[in-house]
């Protein structure tokens, strides 16, 4: 029993001795330093720099321009030697199509002219190789008088070397060398002086004599010149190649499709690139043609390039009740490794302040339009006049001088 007294005696000896020395720890603690002191409010001190004002939309890189290129007729590809994304040179061949019947028609449009230049050769040999009025009168006068004597079945002898007229009486019902008049006075009917130099515009058909046969002949060349042209320019449109520099953007098909006129490639001209972004209604009213911005970009946050505002459209595109404008920026310098379609942010600036004191929006609450409290490092609330609300910094008119030190948050 006596050991046991004893040991129970032992165990609230030693809990008051660790009861007691909490007691000291307190004592000692709260002598030696007592709560904590709070910690100073962060400042930061007014300084001299530039404030904007800006407004921000989302974008991407577009080409200054795109080039749609598409085949003149319709046919089978032949060829087609780029992928969207290739890079082209000027004059570099993109796709064909095959050009048997256009050239087919080349080469039938090329006979006909050459027939036509022949036909107004004659023609003018005819009148006498003068164009004139004077020696249509006298070409018209000779064919119209029985004194003038006209080899047996032509109108006029063919000159050596060249082809013989037709000997046929008879109008010709198509283009011809013959010299035959049509349907009108007969040769031997009177003619009034000069009556050749007045059918040019009532001649209904070729083979006409005199000035007639001429104006009707050149008509046929101008014609076959035309259809000459057409036709070229039809043969070569059965190959597309790259007017410029650029990007393909789209291709429409492969090798062994039918394609139409329609676009075909579209390619977009890389040498220039712009920002195309989509401006909510209320910031675009505050747009303008030459307006500084910036722009940024998802995979290159750390740089900012500056940019011009180069179009505004005149038109906005409704999305719900939302309108936005499209705005295209053109960058100040020509910035490299950019892509097609890729993100970015634009914001162009509507108002600007260089040279001016100022703090930090977080530093500054505003009282009014043009009035603002800031709190100096003891606390103390002081009255101050802003000027230009920028992004992120406040333009200090009056109340503080460069270099005094504010608290950074106004309502601390």
């Amino acid at each position: 029993m006596t050991f046991v007294v004893r040991g129970r005696r032992r165990r609230w000896l030693a809990a008051g001795a660790v009861v007691l020395a909490a007691a000291v720890a307190v004592a000692v603690s709260t002598v030696r330093g007592g709560d904590p002191a709070p910690a100073a409010a962060a400042t930061t001190t007014v300084q001299r720099g530039e404030v904007t004002y800006s407004v921000a939309a989302a974008g991407k890189v577009a080409p200054v321009a795109t080039r749609e290129l598409a085949f003149t007729v319709a046919g089978t590809l032949t060829s087609v030697r780029v992928k969207p994304g290739a890079e082209v040179l000027p004059g570099q061949e993109l796709a064909a199509i095959d050009d048997a019947a256009a050239r087919a028609a080349r080469d039938e449009a090329a006979n006909a002219l050459a027939d036509a230049e022949q036909t107004l050769a004659d023609a003018r040999h005819a009148a006498g190789d003068d164009t004139s009025c004077e020696g249509v009168r006298a070409a018209v006068a000779g064919l119209r008088t029985p004194a003038a004597p006209v080899p047996t079945g032509s109108a006029t002898a063919a000159p050596s070397g060249s082809p013989s007229p037709s000997a046929s009486p008879g109008p010709s019902a198509g283009p011809s060398s013959s010299r035959t008049p049509g349907p009108g006075p007969s040769p031997s009917s009177p003619a009034a002086p000069g009556e050749g130099c007045q059918g040019g515009a009532n001649s209904g058909g070729r083979g006409g004599t005199g000035a007639d046969a001429i104006y009707t002949a050149q008509l046929a060349v101008n014609r076959a010149v035309a259809e000459l042209a057409r036709a070229e320019r039809a043969l070569a449109g059965t190959t597309l190649t790259a007017p410029v520099a650029a990007k393909v953007l789209s291709v429409e098909g492969r090798a062994g499709d039918e394609v139409g006129t329609a676009t075909f490639i579209t390619l977009g001209v890389t040498a220039t690139m712009m920002v195309q972004a989509e401006f909510a209604e209320a910031d675009a009213v505050s747009l303008a043609v030459g307006r500084p911005a910036t722009v940024t970009f998802a995979n290159r946050p750390e740089e900012t390039l500056t940019a011009t505002v180069a179009e505004v459209a005149a038109t906005g595109t409704a999305n719900g009740t939302l309108v936005r404008y499209r705005v295209l920026l053109a960058f100040d310098g020509s910035p490299e490794g950019l892509l097609i379609g890729q993100s970015a942010t634009a914001g162009v600036v509507l108002n600007r302040a260089e040279g001016v004191l100022l703090l930090p929006q977080s530093a500054v609450r505003m009282t009014g339009d043009t009035a603002g409290e800031v709190k100096l490092p003891d606390g103390t609330a002081r009255q101050v006049k802003v000027g230009l609300r920028g992004d992120g910094d406040v333009e200090i008119v009056a109340g503080l001088a460069e270099g005094d030190s504010v608290r950074v948050d106004a309502r601390s």
